[in-house]
């Protein structure tokens, strides 16, 4: 089994927002199955019932305080929040997202002779989509390019999700990102193109219908010159 460290925890983003840059010590994801205690009179054991339904928790501990324009505090302080896209890669290959996520408890921890910190609770409203695969592994660019083929080892019949971060943008004028599958890695065809992007952050998912093939890369067309920091990835249903 690949085991992976903290060095491959190469994404982690909240509607298009890096919280990376805010060095994170820790993060934690679970999935609860929810019981109902059924226990009744002339019961001398607890009986517990599952009711069919699930949640998903995550949690991200010790990043650093930032009170930046743009950054950590001023993103997530501000609670009540509306629902946003958590997208994170543990081991920089595979993916997981959460759309519905709910910034639930924000803590911030100062202590004497250290630097403040902060920690972060996500609840998560609906499901926790897991198995995505990385396609465009989160990199810094400043020209068109198309990015080396991922081999899924067998095209798939159900169609998927695609999904696009855009973290940073500077001097950049548009940004075109699509994805393309292929049954060869040879003869290639667009299965999903994201919508241009002119500012950052920026978070974009399009529902890819149908087979998608076994070889899938990402190309990236950049306008003008500057910097752009992109990830990409797809989960096949």
């Amino acid at each position: 089994m690949p085991k992976a460290g903290s060095a491959q925890f190469t994404q982690l983003t909240l509607n298009g927002t890096s919280l990376l840059g805010a060095k994170p010590k820790g993060f934690t994801w679970k999935i609860d199955a929810l019981q109902e205690d059924t226990t009744g009179l002339g019961d001398s054991w607890f009986d517990w019932t599952p009711p069919g339904i699930r949640r998903a928790t995550v949690t991200q501990d010790g990043a650093y305080f930032d009170t930046a324009a743009g950054g950590m505090h001023a993103f997530l302080s501000a609670m009540p929040l509306p629902a946003r896209t958590l997208v994170w890669s543990p081991d920089g290959v595979t993916l997981f997202q959460a759309t519905g996520t709910l910034t639930t408890g924000y803590e911030v921890l100062a202590v004497l002779g250290g630097l403040t910190k902060a920690n972060v609770t996500y609840e998560i409203s609906g499901a926790l989509v897991t198995g995505g695969a990385v396609i465009q592994p989160a990199a810094d660019k400043t020209a068109t390019w198309t990015g080396s083929p991922i081999d899924n080892g067998a095209s798939t019949a159900a169609g998927g999700t695609a999904s696009q971060q855009v973290t940073a943008l500077t001097g950049i004028t548009g940004f075109v990102g699509k994805l393309q599958h292929s049954p060869d890695a040879s003869a290639w065809t667009d299965i999903a193109t994201f919508v241009n992007v002119t500012t950052a952050p920026n978070h974009q998912a399009v529902t890819v219908a149908g087979t998608i093939q076994r070889h899938v890369r990402f190309i990236g067309t950049v306008t003008g010159t500057g910097t752009i920091r992109v990830a990409a990835g797809l989960f096949r249903s």
